[in-house]
């Protein structure tokens, strides 16, 4: 029995435990659509430190202020949300949700501009063959004598 009411009073405490907002909500909260762009922001800049970093310091780009300027927000602002985002996991899941979104929405649209420009370039690809084709098969013509009216044998 007395398993029973520890193991029930474990529970209780969880679930209790769980529901309590570890962080308390900053004055200064950004809202979820104003933290999706950030984190929207954050992860294009990660993604670019990874590609090229050296050209980044060369550079002397200081990204994490220019985002700071662009969303109208400071690095301590930006902490204590994403601290209190992060402490509550389905706020955070929703505004990761949003980022996703967004990310998978920009990547089709390039994507699709990719391939827009591909089929430029095949095209005039192509055009240039087939420009050079015909530039052989015109030199070739031209570089055939052809046959003179009174050199034609005639049988009769």
């Amino acid at each position: 029995m007395k398993k029973y009411i520890a193991c029930l009073l474990i529970v209780v405490l969880t679930i209790v435990s769980c529901k309590e907002e570890t962080i308390p909500k900053p004055d200064n909260l950004l809202s979820k659509d104003k933290m999706a762009a950030i984190l929207y922001d954050v992860t294009l800049v990660n993604s670019i430190k990874g590609v090229n970093k050296k050209k980044l310091e060369e550079g002397y780009m200081h990204l994490d202020t220019y985002l700071y300027k662009k969303h109208d927000t400071d690095s301590l602002q930006f902490l204590t949300s994403n601290n209190y985002y992060a402490a509550n996991p389905d706020k955070y899941s929703e505004i990761y949700g949003m980022v996703q979104a967004r990310l998978t929405k920009e990547r089709k649209k390039i994507g699709e501009e990719l391939e827009a420009e591909q089929k430029r370039r095949d095209s005039v690809q192509k055009s240039k063959k087939l420009a050079r084709t015909n530039k052989k098969k015109d030199s070739i013509a031209k570089s055939k004598p052809k046959p003179k009216f009174n050199e034609v044998e005639s049988d009769g």
